[in-house]
């Protein structure tokens, strides 16, 4: 296959904007949205995110693998990715715009309102997510483009990242004479939803539109999977995420990434009540660490040329939980400045900026190396089986919000942290209680993610070994 055009890679990545905007918002806004602006209880309101696993566990393969098997004119992929943009706008809009009669009733209406419109924005983006990232390991079997691919399309996901807090901290949640922190107004969250749906559903068209070029060249289903019994269809994905290189890489990217989940529930907690930042200074470093991310994606192709994929996992990782734990660790030590002051917004934005360089690493790594399981698997099973493999990645993706919701939830009713209306500032919270949520959510939650790396240690796939699987693959064919 020849190399891809600027505007194939482009069209493609642009797609990610809306898988960025709905991790953003579901990851720093969603929890903090439910449990400190509406009321709901932090068990409540991680429950319902984490509940939705339950229903990806089942969609996300399920939708790859009808997309492995799916036959038409437009191709394997494009098709679900046409239909998923109005359900997962619509799903948004409502999920952050409650009925009065819901945020007005008791607890139990409001976990169901959030767990239903939850499960529905999370089908929806599955209907999309999975067959584009399939599409992604087709449209070259190129070693080292697939990682510009998925470089492309992680830079495109951190500047729908850059939307949402722009959009968010520069101009929907202005201080107000109620609320000096504008993220606690309930107002300002439904038009902020409507603007971010909105771009959702525009950058998946484009992104479908600005492939369609390309069905032709794309590989379509075997016979097998054409006339496989359901039997069949559940074996070849039995068989395609059992090998050592699937299972290790896997179980290494989903722990180190449900910390950073944590990590990002945990933030606009520790924003604006550890650090009490004010609203710009809260903006600059979100945004430093999407330009960390920025930075990251356009450095990891040249880094992934030089390492093995997994080293530069292992690597960026390692990184991001020093980041992470080092303010908290220099508070506890009295190394840091003032709250509030732009001395201390400095210090922030830079490890912000490191730790989102790390992570975009595991990111990368984990996105590209699955392309290489995907050979490796039609070595074994015989057929392309993308959407399966790439749904499991999905599905561990996602993880990454609804476990790291759940845990932070989890956490902050351990320390008995207050909600609702009458906490407005850190001043209405007692200190001890600040501190255990500083502990809780910075150095002790990077401690989880050393587990991650021991499995990562495990994977063995390397440039060598795909480069004599495709060879093989190509005297089959």
């Amino acid at each position: 296959m020849a190399s891809l055009s600027h505007s194939t890679r482009l069209s493609f990545g642009i797609g990610q904007l809306a898988e960025g905007i709905k991790n953003t918002s579901f990851g720093a806004f969603l929890l903090f949205y439910y449990n400190q602006v509406l009321g709901l209880s932090g068990e409540l309101a991680g429950a319902a995110i984490a509940i939705s696993l339950i229903f990806d566990a089942i969609t996300d393969p399920l939708v790859g693998s009808i997309s492995d098997r799916w036959s038409g004119p437009r191709g394997r992929r494009h098709p679900f990715m046409y239909a998923s943009a109005l359900p997962l706008a619509l799903s948004f809009c409502f999920l952050f715009a409650p009925l009065d009669s819901v945020k007005e009733g008791d607890q139990l209406w409001l976990f169901v309102w959030m767990l239903c419109l939850t499960v529905l924005n999370r089908t929806a983006m599955t209907l999309y997510h999975v067959p584009h990232l399939a599409l992604g390991a087709e449209l070259s079997e190129d070693y080292h483009e697939r990682t510009i691919l998925v470089a492309i399309r992680q830079f495109l996901s951190t500047t729908g990242q850059l939307l949402v807090f722009g959009l968010g901290f520069g101009w929907f949640f202005a201080p107000t004479d109620v609320f000096k922190n504008g993220q606690l107004n309930a107002d300002a969250y439904p038009p902020f939803a409507v603007t971010l749906a909105l771009v959702m559903c525009a950058s998946i068209w484009v992104s479908a539109w600005g492939t369609r070029r390309c069905i032709p060249s794309l590989p379509g289903p075997t016979d097998h999977q054409r006339n496989a019994s359901v039997k069949q269809m559940l074996g070849d994905c039995f068989k395609a995420m059992n090998s050592k290189s699937f299972v290790s890489l896997m179980l290494g990217y989903t722990v180190i990434v449900v910390v950073y989940g944590v990590a990002s529930a945990g933030t606009l907690y520790m924003f604006t009540f550890f650090w009490e930042l004010p609203r710009f200074h809260m903006l600059i470093v979100l945004v430093s660490g999407s330009a960390g991310g920025l930075l990251g994606y356009s450095l990891a192709s040249r880094l992934f040329t030089h390492f093995e994929k997994r080293d530069a996992m292992i690597l960026g990782g390692s990184i991001w939980m020093v980041c992470h734990s080092l303010p908290v660790i220099c508070f506890s030590l009295d190394f840091v400045p003032s709250n509030g002051t732009w001395l201390l917004t400095t210090f922030l934005a830079t490890i912000y900026l490191c730790a989102g360089c790390s992570i975009a690493q595991v990111i990368v790594g984990a996105s590209s190396t699955m392309a290489d399981i995907a050979d490796e698997s039609e070595l074994s099973v015989g057929g392309r089986q993308e959407g399966v493999l790439f749904g499991a990645a999905s599905f561990a993706g996602k993880c990454t919000t609804a476990l790291g919701s759940l845990i932070t939830g989890i956490l902050l009713k351990a320390i008995e942290w207050p909600v609702g209306e009458n906490v407005k500032t850190a001043a209405d919270i007692a200190p001890d209680t600040i501190l255990k949520m500083g502990v809780a959510l910075g150095p002790a939650v990077a401690l989880l993610a050393i587990p991650g790396f021991w499995f990562l240690t495990r994977y063995d796939l390397n440039r060598l070994r795909v480069a004599e699987i495709q060879e093989k693959l190509r005297e089959r064919a």
